[in-house]
């Protein structure tokens, strides 16, 4: 929560934020004023009757500065109007609901007021070790956002990174600007100067706007200079001071805006933003990517195969990873990391009732070969729940009593009602999930760049990466039209269109064949799904040469590829 010198930073730079740009119409009006005025029309037309050059220095005039006024009044109005803001989380949007009512109730006279009280659920919440819209909150809003991509970025659990300050995941290339109190989107910088932060929606226009600017006060300069020049040469006239003013300006804005052209697109062809640029040497990115179904893997060629640890999603899905993520011995060895069930707090399981104790009986027995939930093909739809260990034991000695010729009546009533106890929380936890969530449940990768200070949305040539900032004609490069195509992010692959960089690594762990040489620098404009098998394979009933893979599998109805097969490998 912050605090309130915070607070009052935060509303000096926003009103600082607000007023500057009044400040720098003012100055171009006043440079409008001089130009038009006082040197076109007093100085050439009236008193040197000078009509080509003061025909020629308006038009230019007046072109450069309606671009850098649309361009201005463009990207003022999207920064305060319409923000790269990511929304607050509930808890944030509580927390400074609850300090603007204390606020209030202190300056009230009659002392009376205060703050909401957390309600019953949050307190349960609360106790169990879970705060409401936290990040350990597998419910928390905003989520699905995430993981309904193939590719996101992420921390070391596996979870896209939180904001403290904001309360809420914040999406791929967002940071939190201390000087607004908000994360951006692709926050690039806080520019007082054009009303708040740049950042993914204006960047296109800050470019478009400094760059114009820059040739608009190279235009004043190169005149002014002239026209300062020959008066202070000529000898029945005197200098003019307000020339040498709008000079000094001039010079000034012109050398600021032509700097901050440059680097923004250098930036953008290299596809990241100041903040990103700091630092961005050293960076190593961490990224969740969509785990592909076990028949579609291919052999990793590494010589030492790459570790990583696996997270399915949803959060509270309560569900084991599934028998198709198995891998033989020739593929990489991955290591489960679970958050199943984190919304949950440890309760004893309840009591069975005497209807359970009842029908017991009439509940149908399944042998060894159906008691286990990685055993037997997975039909489509269907869930495993987690498996009690009671009941497991309790299964297995039910099959060996079956095959012995005992009869149900003769295995203990209790065993019976515990295991009638799980198989109601099983359902119970079948039950609680949405079909949005059976349909959205996914296994995601998390992987490590191979390499230090690479970039992951670099997409290999410095063309493509400033057009995904541009547009993609010359049309959108120099009219403030169209919003930049980076701001779209309706591509289920992920938020930002990705590079070579991730392809490699994809490849590295056997999640997308390996790329030829000469080719890593080729970027596809469409995605298209790769096929890691042609159409005259061999039947997938292979097996593979790995004995211990074949001891250990978990799923005996799902065939394994062998690898070794020079006629099966991409």
């Amino acid at each position: 929560m912050q605090n309130k010198v915070e607070l009052n930073r935060i509303a000096v730079n926003l009103w600082t934020a607000r007023i500057v740009p009044i400040i720098l119409a003012g100055v171009v009006g006043y440079a409008t004023y001089v130009v038009v005025a006082l040197l076109c029309v007093n100085y050439l037309l009236i008193k040197h009757n000078d009509h080509a050059a003061a025909i020629s220095i308006l038009v230019i005039y007046f072109v450069l500065f309606m671009l850098m006024a649309v361009c201005f009044f463009r990207l003022v109005y999207i920064t305060i109007f319409e923000p790269p803001y990511v929304p607050l989380g509930p808890r944030a949007l509580r927390e400074r609901t609850k300090d603007r009512a204390e606020s209030q109730a202190s300056s009230d006279k009659s002392g009376i007021g205060g703050a909401e009280y957390n309600t019953g659920a949050s307190m349960n919440l609360e106790t169990s070790g879970i705060v409401v819209g936290s990040d350990n909150d597998p419910d928390s809003p905003g989520l699905e956002l995430f993981y309904t991509k193939d590719v996101f970025v992420c921390d070391m659990d596996g979870k896209p990174k939180w904001c403290t300050q904001c309360a809420n995941w914040k999406p791929d290339r967002a940071h939190h600007s201390k000087d607004c109190g908000r994360c951006i989107r692709k926050m690039d910088h806080f520019c007082p100067w054009v009303g708040g932060a740049v950042g993914e929606n204006n960047f296109k226009f800050f470019i478009q706007f400094t760059g114009y600017t820059a040739l608009y006060c190279i235009h004043v300069l190169v005149v002014t200079a002239i026209y300062v020049a020959k008066q202070r040469k000529a000898v029945d006239e005197t200098l003019n001071p307000q020339f040498a003013v709008v000079l000094g300006l001039a010079t000034f804005f012109g050398l600021f805006t032509f700097g901050m052209t440059v680097t923004s697109i250098d930036l953008a062809m290299d596809n990241y933003t100041q903040v990103e640029k700091i630092g961005a040497k050293y960076a190593v990115h961490i990224l969740a990517v969509l785990k592909p179904p076990r028949i579609e893997m291919v052999r990793s060629d590494a010589a030492v195969p790459q570790y990583y640890k696996e997270i399915t999603y949803p959060l509270d899905a309560g569900m084991p990873p599934s028998s198709d993520y198995y891998q033989p011995a020739d593929m990489p060895r991955t290591k489960i990391f679970s958050h199943a069930r984190l919304s949950e707090p440890n309760t004893n399981p309840p009591p069975p009732t005497s209807e359970d104790i009842g029908n017991i009986s009439a509940a149908p027995m399944q042998g060894a070969e159906g008691s286990h939930p990685n055993r037997g093909s997975l039909k489509t739809n269907e869930i495993p729940a987690a498996v009690d260990p009671r009941q497991e034991s309790l299964d297995e000695s039910s099959g060996r009593g079956l095959e012995n010729g005992a009869s149900m009546q003769e295995v203990p009533r209790p065993a019976e009602s515990t295991a009638r106890t799980g198989d109601r929380q099983n359902a119970t936890a079948r039950e609680r999930l949405s079909e949005r969530d059976l349909q959205a449940t996914r296994t995601f990768a998390i992987l490590q760049m191979l390499q230090t200070g690479e970039n992951p949305w670099d997409l290999g040539s410095r063309i493509l990466n400033f057009k995904t900032v541009m547009g993609s004609n010359l049309l959108d490069w120099f009219l403030p039209i169209q919003r930049s195509p980076c701001c779209n992010h309706e591509d289920g692959e992920s938020q930002f269109a990705l590079g070579p960089a991730v392809e490699l690594l994809k490849s590295s762990v056997g999640f997308i064949p390996p790329r030829e040489p000469g080719t890593l620098h080729r970027r596809r404009r469409k995605r298209t799904r790769r096929r890691t098998r042609s159409e005259d394979a061999p039947d997938l009933d292979v097996k593979t040469s790995d004995s211990n893979a074949i001891a250990t599998q978990p799923n005996p109805s799902i065939p394994l590829q062998d690898f070794n097969d020079s006629s099966t490998s991409s």
